[in-house]
């Protein structure tokens, strides 16, 4: 099975509606590019949409909703001004301010966080728009199953609720699914093109992200039969991509703290036949859970500005064997972008300059420069050390990033964005180029 399948997610996402026999639904969502495309594509198939904390924001897609729009945002941090900057302009939505509660990251587990006052308020919000917008209730004899890459489960009977991956939380909606299960028929969807999974898993079989992980890869030299580590692995689609490329002949193991990306990358590794050659295990970067001198080479990819860079570094040196290589690629969030749309000198200025990295990662992560000298620390040999430029071109990689660009935009601004991009992508010259900062070593 190929997780490369052309049809927009809107539309699978409705293919599933459709597999259950169910024409109109309820949604609660996190992520920007899965929600977008429903409000655009596919309006009449919402009943309600509540989106927690979002993860990008798009104003003009969900002013058509009305009262059928319920907004969680946090009482600060993060993107919180922005958030009520833009409800102000969506008068008829409700919203609920989680207080005392800083603007979550991709990777909070809001679910345990906040689950105590989110799903009540999710109930009452359903209970009052579902007055003004029945539905019939269902209960669909198929528990399980996919379409195109999303994976669905269905739990409960009632009006139908589906909820989209809640951003890279591990728990993800488990700690209050049983809420909704009382009263709605609960369609959870999951899978390598929805939320944070989607994301990883699109970027990482992308020319320009590869080119990176690619040069990092050559450059750690690995030959056939070595053991590879992945530090930070997600949802696998690196270490996959590393066993394919040595012609599956090196073992690959991935080791990741987040729960929900492991269980996730375990079944896309299963469902592409790799699972007798990758492996995934719990544990953090920071304190690695394997022996000393336990792999041939070990390597990184945008992690260290999500963990603390002076025990990480250190953890990666241990666990690799004499001889081996230690590869790490991060962010260079110190240095400009390179965004192909015709827009005027100020406004292109802003967008591109640092800082404009949306999530901050960890506040001893490293995504600069710095990350050379933090290397020459770790006494390897035969060191290189590089910058690498990636070149993305593809039509959601422009929807992934003005998620997070048009709420920080005034109308006029906004207006121009859109006109920029539309002409851009008619004529295909669209492109972002994003800084990567790149060192590789090997251990004496």
């Amino acid at each position: 099975m190929t997780t490369q399948v052309e049809a927009p997610v809107d539309e699978r996402i409705v293919g599933v509606l459709r597999q259950l026999g169910i024409e109109r639904a309820h949604f609660a969502s996190r992520n920007l590019g899965d929600w977008r495309g429903l409000t655009v594509n596919f309006p009449d198939a919402i009943a309600s949409m509540t989106l927690v904390c979002p993860l990008g924001f798009d104003s003009q897609s969900l002013a058509p909703l009305g009262d059928r729009l319920l907004v969680f945002n946090a009482d600060r941090g993060g993107a919180t001004e922005t958030i009520d900057r833009n409800l102000a302009g969506l008068p008829s939505a409700a919203s609920v301010t989680l207080a005392d509660y800083g603007y979550p990251n991709n990777y909070a587990d809001i679910g345990v966080e906040q689950g105590e006052r989110i799903a009540p308020a999710v109930l009452d919000f359903l209970a009052g728009v579902g007055s003004a917008n029945s539905l019939p209730s269902v209960s669909p004899s198929i528990e399980e199953g996919e379409v195109d890459d999303i994976y669905f489960r269905v739990q409960g009977s009632g009006p139908p609720l589906v909820l989209l991956p809640l951003g890279a939380a591990p728990a993800q909606w488990d700690p209050i699914l049983a809420a909704f299960t009382e009263r709605y028929c609960v369609i959870t969807l999951t899978g390598p093109v929805l939320g944070m999974v989607g994301s990883l898993e699109g970027r990482g079989r992308t020319p320009g992200y590869l080119s990176a992980v690619g040069s990092l890869i050559d450059a750690a030299q690995i030959q056939p039969g070595e053991s590879v580590l992945e530090a930070g692995c997600g949802t696998g689609v690196l270490c996959r991509w590393v066993a394919r490329r040595t012609n599956r002949q090196n073992p690959v193991s991935g080791v990741d703290v987040n729960t929900y990306f492991l269980r996730e990358a375990a079944d896309i590794a299963r469902r592409e036949g790799m699972d007798d050659l990758v492996s995934f295990h719990e544990g953090s970067a920071e304190a690695l859970p394997f022996d000393d001198n336990s792999f041939d080479v070990v390597f990184s990819s945008t992690v260290i500005q999500r963990v603390n860079a002076d025990l990480m570094l250190p953890e990666l040196k241990r666990v690799v064997k004499p001889g081996g290589r230690i590869a790490v690629l991060g962010h260079a969030h110190d240095m400009n972008r390179w965004v192909n749309l015709p827009l005027r000198p100020d406004l292109k200025t802003r967008i591109e300059s640092p800082p404009w990295v949306d999530d901050p990662g960890h506040p001893q992560g490293c995504d600069n420069a710095s990350l050379y000298q933090r290397f020459a620390g770790l006494g390897l040999e035969n060191t290189r050390m590089f910058p690498f430029i990636s070149t993305f071109s593809e039509p959601d990689r422009l929807q992934f990033m003005q998620g997070g660009i048009l709420p920080t935009l005034n109308a006029e601004e906004a207006d121009e964005w859109r006109a920029a991009a539309e002409q851009a992508q008619a004529d295909g010259t669209f492109f972002i180029s994003t800084p990567f900062h790149c060192a590789v070593g090997a251990k004496p």
